[in-house]
């Protein structure tokens, strides 16, 4: 029966080579789309689970929730896993802290690398495959490393890793560092991965002062951590003093994660994963439709030869079977083309969407079971109905017949469907393709309350190796450099940084607000080009403007001044940045500062966050912490860049530099993974317009050439070439704008629902679906054009000869 099926097959598939190549093209485009994307879900959900053991390993998140201001998630205090061991003995757990940039010498070469400090039983709950040494004893002796193949090969080539030494500046010194055992490479998809690993000091105080790490507990199952998450509240309260009149535990939370879930613990990340997955489910959807579509519009091909088989015995269940099977054999083929081009294009899909996928087809994570099972799946889905409207034919009428059935009415209204199924799907992806692209270029362009353009953020003026009196050398540096236009201080960039939570009372309403406080240093807002709304900004010249140095009775007495931005003021009530200037904001801690300038809102968070209420204050001489932000005249940023380089080598040769443009920051930190994933799903998107149009063609091409003779006959009666073009691709575009009626509606709900995570965003124009409309409609036209002109141009004679 399988020889017989695929004799079968490959007889169809030659002697219709244009049916072979629209069926196994569209169906082999659909599955490459689906691989890819599957590979992409399975890559993001894929997160941690390569370790063994992965699913008894929980993350410790502590966060603070007090009242009247959102919940902040921390890194666990160092000291928690002592204090958790003091009350439960049999707890196990390891620490990581995690020190990003730390500066790496080897010999002359300086580097900034991402270096993983852990407890000694680090590698036991989170096993790696040793090349050498037992990384498990090297994390309990001091000053001894833990590498990465990749790493060793970086730093020592091909010579002996083993016994070697880096040099790494750790908590603002350097120490020397012998590399004792080296590791494989670790998975890409590891979330607190490393290519350096050192050991943890052990903690000798329990009150957790010794600096901010990442906690890992495991757990024999998920009911066992239950229960310990059960018992946190009362740990707190044992261990944590009281504040603000309630129990620690009230404002104070110890939750736990798994370790599989901490990747894509956002619901708007998950949100991605899962859209482009589903993306590539509906491509391959499509896909199937046009086998369908094709496999029953050209079912009268071989319906002689059905009937035939019938008259030699073969019952409706052997035919049903026999079909099926040369459908699953067209799969196949598919599958094996759809492999080829998932290959070519991964490398590029790598590039675009940020990612490292790649096809394995032996082992752990093998392509070959789900490609299989994918395989029998489309197969019996895509050749069931075909093959049960193949076998149903009456032997009797179809051997009788002069013309080969077609299906039928119900077959026309069935295909119709299909395409106007598909052309819904085509159609509210190129809406969330326009839309998707639109936000993108919205937030990358949009007006963020300052001027991006030539600001340079110094993000190494952090370095624990740089001392005060070098970082006051290097700002002078730079604001002395002749393209340099101005620099500021400040404890907050637009990528982040630190700030502190407050309170600000409206002292003649009473209004209570939260507030984001925020210390600047010298020119500051000129550097931003601030948009000053009211008052002025701060400068030397007044003393109540510096926030530094003076004591609670000095600040009862001359009251600090403040900047506030729009958002603060619309928030406590006041009617205009003008009336704002001179009055008194009420703090929480009882100190009054002075409003004397309001600036327009900065939005130096997430597009996806709103912008908060700030109150500035000015720190004129740099404190720890802050960071130098520097203008470069229009034009000259790369100019500048390099500049101060040279500046950094000649002060602090012992650090390496770090610096980027305030437009590649925000890219980097904020934009790029919404950015790549949007190529993805338009990549997904215009594939499945393709595979739409294959099927268009596939159907305009059999549809036309069942039609000649009525054509012909049309022509003797005088109708037109353009008429006989406007009745074809008319009859094509009916169901492609009925598309729209089902489109319309599940793109608009779909992209309101992804437009509600942003703060900043587009409007939902009907622009966008409008085009969407009009470049299906175009497409379609362009599809079915050339064989309805193709039939429109023929000589009546011959198409009256043509049966």
């Amino acid at each position: 029966m399988i020889g017989t099926s695929l004799l079968t097959l490959y007889r169809s598939l030659t002697r219709h080579k244009l049916f072979a190549a629209l069926n196994i093209g569209g169906l082999a485009l659909g599955i490459a789309v689906f691989l890819v994307l599957f590979l992409f879900v399975q890559f993001e959900r894929g997160y941690d689970r390569q370790l063994p053991g992965w699913d008894k390993i929980w993350l410790v998140n502590t966060s603070y929730a007090i009242p009247g201001f959102p919940a902040v998630n921390l890194t666990s205090d160092s000291g928690l896993l002592k204090n958790l061991k003091t009350d439960f003995a049999d707890i196990d757990g390891v620490r990581l802290e995690e020190h990003q940039d730390t500066a790496v010498r080897n010999g002359r070469s300086l580097t900034t690398e991402n270096v993983s400090a852990v407890d000694p039983g680090w590698f036991r709950l989170f096993p790696a495959t040793a090349i050498e040494g037992d990384p498990i004893a090297v994390m309990n002796q001091p000053d001894m490393a833990v590498l990465t193949r990749s790493a060793a090969q970086r730093f020592f080539g091909s010579a002996p890793a083993i016994g070697q030494s880096l040099i790494m500046t750790i908590g603002g010194r350097e120490r020397p560092f012998q590399i004792a055992a080296l590791l494989d490479d670790l998975p890409k998809n590891m979330t607190y991965g490393s290519d350096i690993f050192i050991g943890l000091p052990p903690l000798e105080g329990g009150n957790g002062s010794d600096g901010s790490v990442r906690l890992f507990l495991r757990f024999p199952d998920a009911s066992a951590a239950t229960a310990f998450a059960d018992k946190l509240p009362a740990f707190i309260d044992r261990h944590e003093e009281s504040s603000l009149g309630q129990k620690p535990s009230d404002f104070k939370k110890l939750t736990l994660t798994p370790l599989a879930e901490v990747h894509l613990i956002q619901p708007k990340d998950r949100t991605v994963v899962l859209t482009l997955g589903l993306v590539g489910a509906l491509t391959l959807l499509i896909a199937i439709i046009n086998y369908v579509n094709l496999a029953t519009a050209r079912a009268g091909l071989r319906a002689r030869e059905v009937a035939l088989r019938k008259v030699l015995g073969a019952t409706r269940r052997a035919l049903i079977l026999q079909l099926l099977v040369e459908a699953i054999a067209m799969a196949a083929l598919s599958a094996i083309l759809a492999l080829a081009l998932t290959e070519l294009a991964l490398p590029f899909v790598n590039t675009v969407g940020g990612t490292s996928l790649s096809i394995h087809y032996a082992g752990t994570g093998s392509i070959l079971f789900p490609l299989a099972l994918l395989i029998v799946g489309v197969g019996i889905v895509a050749g069931f109905y075909p093959a049960f409207i193949l076998s149903r034919f009456n032997p009797a009428r179809v051997l009788a017949s002069v013309r080969t059935p077609g299906g039928g009415k119900a077959g026309v209204w069935l295909r119709k469907a299909l395409v106007l199924g598909q052309f819904a799907i085509a159609i509210a992806f190129t809406i969330g393709t326009f839309v998707l692209i639109a936000q993108t270029r919205h937030v990358r362009h949009s007006d963020l309350g300052f001027d991006r353009s030539g600001l340079i953020i110094v993000p190494s003026f952090l370095a624990d190796a740089l001392d005060d009196a070098q970082r006051a050398d290097l700002l002078r540096a730079f604001r002395n450099l002749p393209n340099v236009e101005s620099a500021g201080m400040s404890r907050f960039l637009p990528t982040g940084g630190s700030f502190n939570a407050s309170r600000y009372v409206d002292s003649a309403t009473g209004t209570d607000i939260s507030v984001t406080e925020v210390d600047v240093g010298r020119d500051f807002f000129t550097t931003y080009h601030s948009h000053l709304l009211a008052g002025r900004f701060f400068d030397d010249a007044h003393v109540s403007d510096d926030a530094t140095g003076m004591d609670r009775e000095a600040l009862n007495k001359n009251p600090r001044n403040i900047i506030l931005n729009r958002t603060a003021l619309s928030q406590l009530g006041i009617r205009s940045p003008q009336a704002a200037i001179g009055q008194i904001a009420k703090f929480s801690s009882d100190t009054q500062p002075r409003i004397i300038g309001v600036v327009e809102d900065m939005r130096f968070t997430s597009p996806r966050d709103p912008v908060g209420a700030v109150v500035y204050h000015y720190v004129p001489r740099a404190a720890e912490g802050m960071v130098p932000t520097v203008r470069a005249k229009a034009g000259d940023t790369a100019a500048t860049l390099a500049a101060m380089e040279a500046q950094w080598r000649s002060i602090a040769p012992a650090v390496p530099f770090r610096a980027k443009s305030v437009d590649d920051a925000l890219y980097q930190r904020f934009y790029q993974q919404d950015a790549q994933r949007g190529r993805l799903f338009t990549i997904g998107a215009v594939l499945a317009v393709v595979i739409g149009c294959i099927g268009l063609y596939g159907l305009a091409a059999f549809d036309t050439s069942r039609r000649v003779r009525e054509i012909g006959i049309r022509k003797a009666l005088g109708a037109s070439t353009r008429d006989i073009l406007r009745l074809l691709i008319g009859q094509f575009l009916r169901p492609v704008l009925l598309a729209n009626l089902i489109a319309w509606p599940l793109a608009y709900v779909a992209m309101r629902q992804w437009l509600s995570g942003f703060d900043d965003r587009v409007a939902l124009s009907p622009a966008y679906f409008l085009i969407a409309s009009l470049i299906a409609l175009a497409i379609a036209v362009a599809t079915v054009f050339a064989q309805s002109w193709r039939v429109a141009r023929a000589e009546p004679a011959k198409a009256l000869r043509y049966e």
